[in-house]
């Protein structure tokens, strides 16, 4: 692309200058080396527009920086002057591989670098680009790119667009000076440096103004503006003599392909808007989602309201939290990971009952989380623990009784409106038993502390009430699996349809 031979790449590389630790070895010719030791011309400058390139690579995506690259290294007009007339295909597959770059905005160059290297060292095959595609189609190019392209029509578009003013920190192109104010304190010399910038980039921008105007190859179309186009505006940098300019002739074309009609007025006022906005904030519907099973700490928000007393003077389950001694169990969220998992896969046949399968299904479970096995629960996970837990909780008479009906992790969801406000309820049960009419019948909520506070009961208490005015149940078990006890929970007194 460059047109330098592999013999002058030789010499170039051969005339660098060589490290001072291995002055034997050749230096490499990459993005890397000083540019000012390079004598050749050619590879010099391209070698620099490459390194400005390269500095902008962690500021800006891969489909800006590539069509940087593609305008600095004139590869269209390169192309154009290769190939001839045959060179809308190569054209073609120009902007193909600039469109690969989208996928990679937030990627980087480097990723795209990389898949693009991968599909070229395994030689996977990609469509090429259509010249055809372009021949009756609009083609959108900024002036950058448009330089060495020829269309037969153009037109120039959003040219009332204002034009950016240096940034406030600024380098003087002469003496290689930079100046930046601190804290509103301007140096010395700032203003000159400012307006000199100033007026580069006016001239620069004029440039561009030629190379727009002198692109099409049979009618330019420049827009002749209703209003007084501001100072900052593009097409205030030169005078076109818009008004000396004849208007658009379009009566020789089909009467489908003219102008379109005009838009109808909009005749709305202030008091129909009111009464639109207000029809549809009627028809507005708000809806929120709420999630018990994810609220699992004891000062967490509680989603119903308090409905009857949870202890009563006949329930023999309570745990006695003066007289208890606390079990020798190091808990945590991975035990209660574990335990959640065998008793989910003992439910669903998944893993045997017998001790002997939910040891090593245990300990499979703890290689998978990446913690050790140890003998000792007291420090850690152990196997044996946590099989003879699940082993005593399915054993309890209140699981026995509901295990024929038994589905677990049961997803469940609700719905009602509060104050016009749509309140969406989804969760999943632990377990699930159903009656014969297939209705929800009891919900049960394994709860692996070790030592849990009546905080933390009230509260996983609330959170199964939810469960059971979301599904209708007749009541709940809160299952203390580490110690065997179960709780009993009532729904509240209003219910919420499923």
């Amino acid at each position: 692309m460059v047109g330098l031979t592999e013999e002058e790449l030789l010499d170039i590389v051969w005339a660098l200058p060589r490290s001072g630790d291995y002055p034997d070895t050749l230096p490499r010719l990459d993005l890397g080396v000083d540019a000012s030791g390079i004598a050749h011309p050619l590879a010099r400058s391209t070698i620099e527009k490459l390194q400005t390139l390269y500095r902008k690579t962690n500021n800006t995506n891969p489909h800006y920086l590539l069509s940087q690259a593609v305008d600095l290294m004139r590869v269209r007009p390169i192309l154009l002057e290769r190939h001839g007339r045959q060179a809308e295909r190569a054209l073609a597959n120009v902007d193909l591989y600039l469109s690969l770059t989208t996928a990679f905005a937030i990627r980087g160059l480097r990723a795209f670098a990389d898949a693009m290297t991968a599909a070229w060292t395994d030689e996977a095959r990609a469509v090429e680009g259509r010249p055809d595609a372009q021949e009756e189609a609009v083609a959108l190019y900024t002036i950058h790119a448009a330089k060495g392209l020829e269309w037969p029509i153009v037109v120039p578009v959003n040219t009332m667009t204002g034009i950016m003013a240096p940034e406030s920190a600024v380098t003087d192109r002469n003496s290689n000076t930079f100046y930046c104010p601190i804290f509103g304190v301007k140096p010395a010399g700032y203003d000159n440096a400012r307006d000199a910038e100033k007026a580069e980039l006016d001239r620069e921008r004029i440039r561009l103004w030629y190379v727009a105007t002198t692109r099409a190859r049979e009618l330019l179309v420049l827009p002749r503006l209703d209003a007084a186009p501001p100072k900052s505006a593009w097409i205030s940098l030169v005078n076109l003599s818009l008004d000396e300019l004849p208007a658009l002739d379009l009566s020789h074309l089909p009467r489908h392909l003219q102008k379109a009609a005009a838009a109808e007025r909009n005749n709305q006022t202030r008091e129909r808007f009111a009464v639109e906005a207000s029809n549809i904030a009627a028809r507005e519907r708000r809806l929120i989602w709420l999630a018990p099973s994810r609220d699992e700490t004891s000062n967490g928000p509680i989603l119903t309201s308090e409905g009857a007393e949870i202890w009563t003077a006949s329930e023999g389950h309570q745990p006695d939290t003066e007289d208890a001694l606390p079990p020798s169990i190091q808990g945590g969220r991975e035990r209660g990971l574990i335990l959640h998992k065998l008793f989910e896969e003992v439910l669903t046949r998944e893993t045997g009952e017998d001790t002997e399968a939910l040891t090593e299904r245990a300990r499979a479970l703890i290689f998978a989380i990446g913690k050790p096995v140890v003998d000792d629960a007291a420090v850690g996970l152990s196997a044996d623990e946590l099989a003879g837990c699940v082993t005593r909780t399915l054993a309890l008479p209140e699981i026995i009784e509901l295990r024929p009906t038994l589905a677990p992790e049961f997803p469940v969801y609700s719905s009602r409106v509060f104050d016009g406000v749509e309140r969406a309820t989804a969760g999943i049960t632990d377990a699930t038993s159903f009656g014969p009419d297939g209705k929800p019948k009891v919900v049960v909520d394994w709860k692996t502390d070790v030592e849990p506070t009546p905080e933390a009961i009230n509260h996983y208490c609330a959170q199964v009430r939810n469960y059971l005015d979301m599904t209708g149940a007749e009541h709940g078990l809160i299952v203390l699996v580490t110690s065997g006890q179960i709780l009993q929970v009532t729904p509240s007194a209003i219910t919420v349809a499923p």
